[in-house]
């Protein structure tokens, strides 16, 4: 039986996790109408720079941390010194790459970033390098948080961060509108306060020590584990660098709007992918084979459903909501014809996962390299020739082929670590249907038509009906289901 405390902390983990995915959502209203087009460009860059130093500075030490500190339970004064070794590791990583930083990227900032782009090393470049460092640190301390079983203080201090960041940000852009102080600020001096929370979370849980034989151990978990990440960081954000110089940018700031509205369906993804992954684990440990069985099978099912139910969803729903919060700028309306079929890159995301849970389970994680890391290759070669040619375009349709590649890859590295067995119209099938209409509807339709996308999400959800009607309802009372 599951405690109620166990559920309880679970929920306090999840939302104090999505708080700062819900400031960058609930930030955008704010950047429509206080940025121009132009300089919404601009913070977008100074972001993705922020994220991508972000991954540098943890090195993945946050996703490594669990996985021995739970090998040390029957030594808590080693787990003690494992912290501590983690947080000087963490701050000699700063310190490093900030310096780093401060020598080569104010020469690489202008071989990467024209004048037109308006985004330079000084001043806003240097923040957002420092704010990345900040967030990282943060990142490693709250999820520590986790193994000290302290739900309370990782939810507050996420809160902090959410509250800080929003209000600081909204002040400065109020105070003074069409420029980058405001958003730049809130993220740089929120990172100072959640800076001096994590030090406060690692000094109050960890000795002061550098236990240097802890490090071989981390750098053989991590080193892969990072160039995973890079890959994805290329895989999410590439195609803005191609764009830039090939799109005017209004179309570019709504493209990029687009995009991140769709970060709540990333989230949704996540958040079903955590419940599903355990239950689908528990299977596969119980029938003690490396093989897909019905039941199992049942949850991506599921998942697929939801998914490109969500996915319809957000078609409809994003450009009205940019609409009501950006009327008198239709320059963040320029993308709005593409939707569909950006929506319809998402759609591979069920089956990734599906293969995704066996490379989890096998713990196999050297393959996620090797899958993502090919197909961030396959991304900039396919990404750098279609925009050139096509545009905004060529870049939704190199995401939409990159993502099936990524399915083509998931299936030949994992095929020896596991036997599948499944309906292939319930996993490949829907989601490919999706994408055809997807692209039938933008040649046909060359614009954003609500009744048009209403139509699809009912005519899917009749299908959807027809086909998993036993299946849902099954899944269903077993979720649902009181334990007597």
């Amino acid at each position: 039986m599951i405690s109620k405390s166990f559920l309880k902390s679970s929920l306090i983990y999840t939302i104090g996790g999505a708080l700062p995915m819900l400031a960058s959502i609930l930030l955008l209203p704010f950047y429509l109408n206080y940025l121009s087009e132009k300089q919404y460009v601009s913070l977008s860059f100074y972001i993705g720079i922020s994220l991508l130093l972000q991954i540098l500075f943890s090195y993945s030490v946050e996703t490594y941390f669990g996985v021995k500190y739970t090998q040390l339970n029957e030594s808590p004064a080693e787990q003690k010194r494992f912290v501590g070794t983690i947080s000087i590791f963490s701050l000699l990583i700063g310190i490093g790459l900030i310096l780093v930083s401060l020598l080569v990227f104010p020469f690489l900032f202008p071989h990467v970033f024209s004048e037109k782009d308006q985004v330079t090393f000084w001043p806003y470049g240097l923040a957002s390098v420092i704010t990345a460092f900040f967030n990282a640190y943060f990142k490693t301390a709250t999820n520590a948080l986790i193994y000290f079983k302290k739900p309370g203080l990782f939810f507050i201090c996420n809160a902090i961060n959410f509250v800080a960041t929003i209000s600081i940000s909204v002040a400065g852009l109020v105070h003074e509108p069409n420029s980058l102080y405001g958003p730049i600020s809130g993220r740089f001096y929120s990172g100072v306060i959640i800076f001096l929370l994590s030090l406060y979370i690692f000094r109050k849980h960890a000795e002061p020590a550098f236990d240097k034989t802890f490090l071989p151990d981390l750098q053989k978990f991590c080193t892969p584990y990072l160039m995973y990440v890079l890959c994805y960081w290329v895989l999410t954000n590439i195609d803005r660098y191609f764009l830039k110089s090939a799109i005017d940018k209004d179309t570019l700031a709504s493209y990029d709007i687009i995009l991140k509205c769709f970060f709540g369906i990333e989230f949704l993804q996540n958040s079903l992918s955590a419940v599903i992954f355990p239950k689908v684990f528990d299977l596969w440990a119980r029938h003690r084979k490396h093989e897909t069985i019905p039941e199992s099978n049942r949850y991506f099912n599921v998942f697929t459903v939801i998914n490109l139910l969500i996915i319809m969803f957000f078609c409809i729903i994003t450009p009205l909501v940019i609409q009501i919060f950006a009327p008198g700028k239709p320059g963040y309306f320029k993308s709005f014809a593409y939707i569909g079929i950006i929506g319809a890159g998402y759609a591979t995301r069920s089956i990734l996962n599906f293969y995704m849970s066996t490379i989890l389970f096998s713990k196999s994680t050297l393959l996620l390299v090797k899958i993502f890391g090919y197909s961030a290759l396959v991304q900039i070669a396919v990404t750098y020739t279609l925009v050139s040619h096509f545009g905004i375009l060529g870049a939704v349709y190199s995401g939409i082929i990159t993502k099936l590649i990524q399915v083509i890859f998931s299936y030949y590295f994992t095929r020896h670590i596991f036997s599948y067995h499944f309906n292939w119209m319930k996993i490949y099938g829907l989601p490919l249907l999706y994408i055809a209409v997807s692209i039938i509807l933008f040649y046909t339709i060359p614009s954003y038509n609500l009744v048009i996308y209403g139509l699809v999400f009912l005519v899917f959800s009749g299908l959807f009906y027809l086909i998993f009607r036993n299946e849902i309802v099954a899944l269903a009372q077993q979720f649902f289901a009181r334990k007597r």
